[in-house]
């Protein structure tokens, strides 16, 4: 029986992340008879004398095949039949004097590819370390600097380093609008700052590119004026009597979503407080169509709306027109910045329009995350921005979304009504009893400091960054449970299963699935967390607030309107898992006491806009008034 032994001169200091080390087998007569792995990395062997090695071993030089991930690592040299024959521990770790190992690709926009459009659209990967950088920030030459989405998931890249557990939500998207007008084109630069504290940065060579915003096509601005035209016509000649207690609504589904749901607890309300009669539109069906039909409202379900060709967009605004001014209606609601379709129906049916924008977008952003880039025509966006300007009210949830779409109406046609929620019954307080109950339920036992995020999971939520905060948060707090309440298995979402395993946290960070009961989740909460990357009113935080449950938030539109850092909670910047952390830290490092007084005074400040009876009153005032001014 052949007996292999094997030794390896592990290094007395960190290594760099490309190194080599020695070391001797005895019992095979060529290296290819034994593997090395330095961590989950397969070595290449080459021959070479080993010293000290005893008489009749074969000595060799171990090279890793790819990139060794900082930290402690093992190297393990095994036998031909796979038997360990050896281990030893050894540090991998940026040398004095040296740059963090950065891996990645910038994959757009490219040198070689023409970007079309009014966005530059960036995307792309990247490790800083071994790991996902904590902030990217995207410098486009003509625009502003703006923060990458982070932590997507990669597969691709997660196959080529396997042993870099960040590998598989290494990538990063980014939309930088820049201001340029049809037909122009522009030779631009971008750079990328990679950035993790406490590791260091990597910033990118300046790469050039083209942008082009395709030339406005001159027969279709005709073709449109020609078409609205024929809906003119058609529009004056039909005539019926409207009802100003008759609201018609357009919107984009009736699916579950914050929008929809925001829009149904309007409409309950307007129809059992207020006695509107409603009619809805909406370009996709969905389970609200049933509670529709208890309200008696009737719903007609309309195709997706067509943005994409001049014909398709002037004929499918001409059907809605007839119906809107067949409907008997006598004022217009359009929800959602996407309705743009029904808002230009509604005015051209002649009916007084006010028309709800909930997403805080620009309007290039927008438009290129729905339709890509240089959609829609021209024609079409003309009618856009105009349907915009031609609204009697434009009506946001937040103050800074008003801000961002003041220069395409006049100031004051725009106007903020928040909404609130049916939990402000519970008056900013869980009681001792329900807590605990909720708590006992859920599996959490008093000691456990729960932290919630609440939200159908997807990258703008920022679910991918808030399990990279809470590997720190852990070593510091671990009875820091973590529980994010909206996951299904989307690529994200599995990207998310895959996070946790990988960082080892299946005990401190929970996926659980969507539920439409949330209730007990925040009732057993110690801390609300909101990581999204972009939001208006985010509805979970006024939920938080009314159990009475401490708030930590991006500092994002409305949620700085709510959240008053260190006085009424605390705010974080948007994607940047260390300004996460560091926030996150400072509200489980205070006093329980303190955590309840700032929860108090978080629902004092909101208490004056939480009843949803207020903004259903503000809504039915808004519209009587644009009725009654019409019909004068």
């Amino acid at each position: 029986m052949t007996l292999y032994t094997a030794a390896i001169l592990a290094p007395d200091r960190p290594v760099g992340h490309l190194f080599e080390l020695r070391g001797w087998t005895s019992g095979v007569s060529r290296v290819d008879d034994v593997t090395v792995k330095f961590g989950e990395v397969e070595a290449n062997l080459h021959p070479e004398p080993c010293p000290g090695a005893p008489a009749g071993a074969l000595g060799f030089r171990a090279v890793p095949s790819s990139w060794v991930p900082s930290g402690a690592q093992k190297v393990v040299v095994e036998g031909p039949n796979g038997e360990t024959l050896t281990e030893s521990p050894f540090f991998v770790g940026v040398l004095p004097g040296e740059e963090p190992l950065w891996l990645g690709e910038l994959e757009a926009p490219k040198t070689t590819k023409v970007s079309e459009g009014r966005v530059v659209y960036v995307t792309g990967w990247a490790l800083l370390d071994g790991r996902a950088p904590s902030l990217i920030e995207v410098m486009v030459e003509g625009g502003r600097t703006i923060r990458a989405r982070t932590r997507l998931p990669r597969e691709d890249v997660a196959k080529e380093f396997p042993a870099f557990d960040d590998a598989g939500v290494s990538g990063f998207e980014a939309w930088v609008p820049i201001d340029i007008e049809p037909g122009e084109e522009r030779n631009l630069s971008i750079r990328v700052r990679y950035r993790t504290d406490g590791v260091g940065e990597h910033v990118s060579a300046k790469r050039p590119f083209l942008l082009r915003n395709p030339e406005a096509d001159l027969d279709d601005a005709e073709l449109a004026d020609e078409l609205a035209g024929d809906t003119a016509k058609a529009m004056a000649r039909v005539h019926v009597q409207t009802d100003p207690k008759h609201l018609l609504v357009f919107t984009h589904s009736l699916g579950v979503g914050g929008g929809q749901l925001w829009l149904q607890e309007l409409l309950t309300r307007m129809v059992k407080e207020h006695d509107w009669q409603i009619s809805l539109v909406s370009e996709t069906d969905g389970p609200l169509r049933a509670d529709c039909a208890e309200l008696g409202i009737p719903v007609h379900v309309t195709t997706h709306y067509r943005y994409q060709t001049v014909p398709g967009y002037e004929g499918h605004v001409a059907e809605m027109a007839r119906f809107a001014k067949c409907s008997g209606a006598g004022v217009a609601l359009v929800n959602t910045l996407g309705g743009f379709v029904g808002a230009d129906a509604a005015k051209r049916a002649g009916l007084p329009t006010a028309w709800v924008i909930h997403e805080s977008f620009e309007l290039p952003t927008f438009a290129y995350q729905n339709w890509g880039p240089a959609k829609p025509p021209n024609a079409v966006w003309q009618r856009w921005v105009s349907a915009l300007g031609e609204a009697d009210k434009l009506i946001f949830v937040a103050d800074a979304t008003r801000e961002m779409f003041l220069p395409y109406s006049k100031p004051e046609r725009c106007q903020t009504v928040r909404y609130g929620t049916p939990m402000h019954k519970f008056k900013g307080r869980t009681r001792g009893e329900t807590r605990r109950q909720a708590r006992q339920t859920l599996g959490f036992s008093p000691d456990d400091f729960v932290m919630i995020n609440l939200g159908i999971v997807e990258s703008r939520k920022g679910n991918g960054p808030l399990i990279s905060a809470m590997q720190r948060i852990h070593r510091i707090h671990p009875n820091a449970k973590l529980n994010i309440v909206g996951h299904h298995p989307s690529p994200y979402g599995l990207a998310l299963e895959d996070t946790v395993e990988r960082a080892g946290l299946e005990d401190v960070v929970k996926l659980i699935p969507v539920t439409p009961e949330p209730l007990r989740w925040i009732q057993a909460a110690d801390l609300f967390v909101n990581s999204s990357d972009i939001e208006s009113l985010p509805r979970s935080i006024l939920e938080a607030v009314c159990c009475g449950v401490p708030v930590a938030a991006t500092d994002v539109f409305g949620a700085r309107e709510m959240i008053t850092d260190g006085e009424t909670g605390w705010l974080f910047e948007t994607n940047d898992v260390d300004a996460m952390a560091a926030a996150l830290l400072r509200a489980l490092d205070a006093t329980p006491a303190r955590r309840r007084e700032m929860a108090k005074a978080a629902y004092e400040k909101l208490e004056p806009w939480l009843d949803p009876s207020g903004y259903a009153r503000d809504f039915s005032h808004i519209l009587t008034e644009l009725a009654r001014g019409h019909h004068v």
